[in-house]
């Protein structure tokens, strides 16, 4: 979960050059918004990073803005754009504007949630952020009277599902509005279309609303939506503002909406609609209004299939591409993989790298333009990162480039979610056991330090013990280094709920259990050994965290140190780990660092799935 306006607060014009340990009034210390986008790039273009875009001051009238973003890194980039609408709409005025965000629901004029709609354990977290955000407005309205109403908009891909929009107009009269995920670009109009209707009932108010009782609103999109398409999915266009609410030293890049798979247990076609893909020039723009109007050093490209990148458009690009062949030959470890000639993405990646090469970006960073404790050169490259690549579309040219160019991150995030052929054919998955543990070994063998996350679930129906211990040895045998296990969740719209063999609750929480077990036990061992060699690792370092607590016990060595529910600890990430998914590496002591830079950091111990190491500052050499 995050909440936009918290994170972008921290902008100030007294930016501190390292960390003082007594501000820690977010998990990320060192914020920053920035307001891009292809057209923003030409206009602004020598002006420098925009620092100042939140606080109090100006124009009294300004609505006050909270965002609230729940979910994947896809719907954080959706807000990214809300925010972008929002600030843009503003300084487009020419007066000052009308809107500015805030820091607090408690302070804001509007409170925008963004939910996620995948899982009922994400349904369940966005409707108790709604409930949350509806109690918070509530108490600042009867506070003041009710003479200025502060509202309540919501919106992702929860919001398409008509049950869950039932139950948000019957559970929530505190919500004024629901906006549909592919309507985000009508946040503005809505929110001032809310800001018209308060200012009307404010003046013929004639009836009170009990106390404690939220006054109720019509939940639906803005008016002028009616007649227009509602769309599941929205995919920003080049020239569309976007805050970027991350540090500055990482960005997210989507280049895609929607999925064109249909795995039984998924239901994000029906959240999100067909594929749709971003021509490669557009995402070039995005790529170049990102690092040249921050300081990024990392971007991460995200859809839900990166492999499935530019499929859409296979009819007019017959002559170039086709569709990825899956078949397997057990005798060639190199042929276990997709034999298109040249993947979309690949394409798209080839004029990401040309463009940097033209640009000068990053070269400073590649090549050995980096220099060490002993006045060695390095490389220390920029970090572009792949998520969501499924192994049916790791092809041999995506290896070939990641191979040759280093600016590729050693990283890939391959959900496989299962190992055994029975549950892989039932989950409609697009490949086999074989196919996948080949496809591993290939990019183990050809790109030695990757680094390999996986997803992998439990319960599916019909998955009996063999088909577990398959698993479990699947684990053992492969040993990923990031795994995260997922309980089969019956959803009512997925096809596998209409399946045979649903399997009891208690067996799915056990065989969770066990195999969080399983990969705990090598994520140790990795840790151990690390720790034996006294390993040094290049770390970008995020920021202040206050780390609440360990690791579930069972998942955890004995020996581990207990932890104080307020400890905070400088934290950072290698190469190997990504932003909010991954562990992280925890700072030793108090180091002077800066937010951002990167460090050689020496491995000294680990606290569960986080490393442990002593940063290594030039008077160590």
């Amino acid at each position: 979960m995050s909440t936009l306006g918290s994170r972008c607060r921290l902008v100030h014009h007294n930016q501190p050059d390292s960390f003082d340990r007594r501000d820690h009034r977010s998990n990320i210390f060192y914020q920053q918004g920035r307001c891009v986008s292809g057209a923003a790039a030409t206009r602004r273009k020598g002006r420098g990073r925009r620092r100042n875009v939140i606080g109090k001051g100006g124009h009294d009238q300004k609505k006050k803005i909270f965002f609230q973003s729940l979910g994947c890194p896809r719907n954080f980039v959706d807000t990214e754009v809300m925010l972008g609408y929002a600030v843009s709409s503003s300084e487009d005025r020419g007066d000052g504007g009308d809107m500015e965000l805030a820091s607090d629901p408690s302070e804001a004029d509007v409170v925008v949630i963004n939910t996620c709609g995948f899982l009922e354990s994400a349904r369940d977290e966005s409707m108790a952020a709604i409930a949350d955000a509806q109690e918070v407005i509530l108490e600042k309205n009867q506070s003041n009277g009710n003479r200025q109403e502060s509202k309540l908009v919501v919106t992702g891909c929860m919001v398409n599902l008509p049950a869950q929009q039932e139950q948000i107009r019957r559970d929530f009269p505190g919500v004024d509005a629901v906006l549909s995920s592919g309507n985000i670009d009508s946040i503005v109009e809505t929110i001032r279309t809310l800001d018209n209707e308060n200012s009307g009932s404010s003046k013929k108010k004639s009836k009170k609303t009990k106390k404690g009782t939220p006054k109720k609103h019509t939940n639906t999109d803005p008016p002028s939506l009616s007649s227009r398409k509602q769309r599941k999915s929205f995919l920003e266009k080049g020239e569309t503002p976007r805050f970027l609410a991350t540090p500055p030293h990482y960005a997210y890049l989507k280049i895609a909406e929607g999925c064109r798979k249909r795995c039984s247990f998924c239901v994000i076609p029906k959240l999100k609609g067909r594929l749709q893909s971003k021509p490669i020039p557009q995402v070039v723009e995005e790529f170049e209004a990102i690092v040249q109007h921050g300081t990024a050093r990392e971007v991460i490209l995200i859809a839900q299939d990166l492999g499935d990148y530019g499929l859409d458009f296979m009819p007019k690009q017959k002559g170039n591409l086709k569709e990825p062949n899956n078949d397997i030959d057990d005798g060639n470890i190199n042929v276990g993989l997709s034999t298109q000639t040249k993947s979309t993405l690949t394409l798209l990646l080839e004029a990401i790298l040309s463009f940097m090469d033209d640009n000068g970006v990053g070269n400073d960073d590649n090549g050995g333009g980096a220099i060490d404790m002993n006045g060695n050169t390095f490389d220390d490259p920029f970090w572009l990162r792949l998520l969501y690549l499924y192994p049916d579309e790791i092809t041999p040219d995506l290896i070939d480039l990641m191979e040759a160019d280093r600016r590729i991150a050693r990283y890939v995030d391959l959900p496989i979610q299962h190992s055994h052929d029975d549950m892989l054919k039932a989950m409609r998955r697009k490949t086999d056991s074989t196919h996948i543990k080949n496809t591993i070994a290939t990019l183990r063998e050809r790109l030695p330090d990757i680094y390999i996350r996986t997803s992998l679930m439990v319960g599916f129906p019909g998955e009996t013990d063999e088909h577990f211990e398959d698993l479990l040895q699947f684990v053992r045998d492969y040993k990923l280094d990031h795994v995260g296990v997922f309980i089969y969740s019956n959803e009512e719209m997925a096809y596998s709920s209409r399946l045979d063999g649903q399997v009891p609750e208690d067996v799915k929480e056990d065989r969770y259990r066990r195999l969080m077990e399983e990969q705990w036990k090598i994520v140790e061992e990795r840790h151990r050994e690390r720790v034996d060699r006294s390993e040094c690792l290049r770390v970008v370092v995020e920021g202040l965290k206050e780390i609440e607590e360990t690791v579930e016990e069972s998942h955890s060595p004995k020996s581990m140190p207990e932890r104080s529910p307020t400890s905070v600890r400088i934290v950072g990430r290698h190469a190997g780990q990504c932003p909010e998914i991954d562990g992280q590496v925890i700072l030793e002591g108090e180091p002077r660092v800066y937010p951002g830079e990167r460090y050689w950091v020496e491995v000294t111990g680990y606290e569960g799935y986080d490393l442990v190491g002593r940063v290594l500052l030039e008077e160590d050499s």
